[in-house]
């Protein structure tokens, strides 16, 4: 009887797991990350989250009600994706990022169903092809995924910025080759934005946040989409 009572709560945390938001995932790895820094480190990282909330970045970024950035991608122009219906563009900072791909496998836990809307995903990071590649098999995703060279696409939005000089060394000693998984020198990153478009190519939904923990959940983007 206790077995099955053991067995009986384990599988009701997991249900209770997977159906909670996608926020709260993200925060319960960030107060997991959290436990595990040293003093030091969680200072230098959270002074370098301020300082760009400080930047003014997201205030700058493209904002809901807007016409979108003209761009190609996948040897299209963006309007050949939005002229039949709308989409969903999603910007991620690169398989390094935890946070990344938990919303990454939160979009393919929806991806159905945004397709059922007549819908198209788009995602975009700045890792090369061959890492994006990589990441589409290890976490089996199903949805496009293309690799924004120099984040030239997240600058068009308004939400490339440079690491700062103490969160490189941070993420050195995580063991994090950024510049391995973008094969650039430049260390710069998107904030992790996402963005409906309509067939009208108007921007209807914009979301972007200089936490990198914070995210839009694609069960909410379904609402948005016709």
């Amino acid at each position: 009887m206790k077995k099955i009572t053991i067995l009986s709560l384990f599988a009701l945390s997991f249900s209770s797991f997977a159906n909670s938001a996608l926020q709260d995932r993200l925060d319960e790895r960030r107060e997991n990350a959290n436990k595990k820094r040293t003093a030091e480190v969680t200072k230098v990282m959270d002074e370098a989250l301020q300082h760009l909330k400080d930047s003014g970045i997201v205030e700058e970024s493209i904002k809901k009600g807007t016409k979108v950035p003209s761009f190609n991608i996948g040897g299209k122009d963006i309007s050949e994706y939005y002229k039949d219906g709308s989409i969903i563009i999603s910007f991620y900072r690169g398989s390094w990022c935890p946070y990344c791909m938990i919303q990454l496998k939160e979009y393919q836990k929806y991806y159905r169903e945004i397709q059922k809307k007549g819908a198209k995903l788009i995602v975009l990071a700045p890792d090369t092809k061959k890492e994006i590649a990589k990441t589409k098999r290890n976490h089996k995703l199903e949805f496009p995924i293309f690799s924004d060279v120099d984040n030239q696409i997240a600058k068009k939005f308004g939400l490339a910025f440079k690491l700062e000089e103490r969160l490189k060394e941070v993420y050195a000693k995580f063991g994090i080759d950024i510049q391995k998984n973008q094969n650039s020198e430049k260390y710069e990153l998107p904030l992790p934005g996402t963005y409906i478009v309509n067939k009208d190519g108007k921007i209807i939904y914009a979301f972007a946040d200089a936490d990198y923990t914070k995210r839009a959940d694609p069960k909410d983007l379904l609402k948005y989409l016709k």
